[in-house]
């Protein structure tokens, strides 16, 4: 199985399994991520599969395991769930998102992110476009925004609350993919809390769907594959919505 084939198997194999779960576990206290974030019950089991999964395949760098040397060419950088508070409160928005790098974002060649709870599979290989169930996707220009607001928002995207359509979803992949599908027409995260395994396969799903992805200070986004660096995003069906936050 090579490893596009394996990362599809290992999403596909996580959403079936969590929703078979009963919702009331999810939030379960595990221990303690190698991010430093609690780990809770749907978290692990959701890692569980995938580590086995790979084996030696390929080296692995996860949330809760962190980065597991298996001395191959290529890692898998997983999160297992994205938007783990909305499963625990049973809002039906959170995913998992697998990519396949080497050791950079810049260098990533495949992404795949699954909405669980509706099934819907946002996908991209390097330099062969973006797709949604099978579909092309490309962005496009809607007066919809994803911000983050709360403790992650700042004075830009609360100025920016008041005056577009807004909406904070609560799940980093799930909304840049949002963008890629052209749903909507910005994802941003002003502050630098995500880590690359947030970031790793929606980046380029919205790059090839014809999107951008910036940090939050306007440079084009480039991480690389490890827990310790830490990033905001901007991902824009276009570059001058990014002159209204920068």
């Amino acid at each position: 199985m090579d490893l596009v084939k394996l990362a599809d198997a290992i999403a596909k194999k996580i959403a079936r399994k969590v929703r078979s779960e009963d919702v009331a576990k999810f939030g379960e206290y595990i221990g303690m991520g190698a991010d430093g974030t609690e780990t809770v019950y749907i978290d692990k089991v959701a890692e569980d599969i995938a580590i086995k999964m790979v084996g030696e395949k390929a080296n692995v760098l996860s949330e809760e395991a962190g980065f597991i040397d298996n001395g191959k060419k290529y890692t898998l950088v997983i999160d297992p769930i994205d938007g783990t508070k909305n499963a625990m409160n049973g809002i039906p928005f959170y995913g998992v998102s697998i990519a396949i790098g080497k050791e950079r974002l810049s260098d990533v060649e495949y992404g795949i992110v699954i909405n669980i709870p509706t099934g819907d599979i946002y996908k991209a290989k390097k330099g062969n476009g973006a797709f949604l169930n099978e579909r092309k996707m490309k962005v496009e220009d809607k007066p919809v925004y994803c911000l983050s607001l709360g403790k992650s928002g700042n004075e830009k995207t609360w100025k920016m609350a008041s005056q577009n359509t807004i909406r904070a979803m609560g799940a980093a992949s799930l909304e840049m993919c949002l963008v890629a599908s052209g749903a909507a027409s910005l994802y941003f995260m002003p502050r630098d809390v995500l880590r690359v395994t947030d970031l790793a396969a929606s980046s380029l799903i919205v790059r090839e769907a014809g999107g951008f992805v910036y940090d939050a200070h306007g440079s084009p986004l480039d991480m690389p594959l490890n827990l310790e660096k830490r990033s905001g995003v901007i991902a824009a069906s276009n570059p001058k919505i990014v002159g209204e936050l920068i």
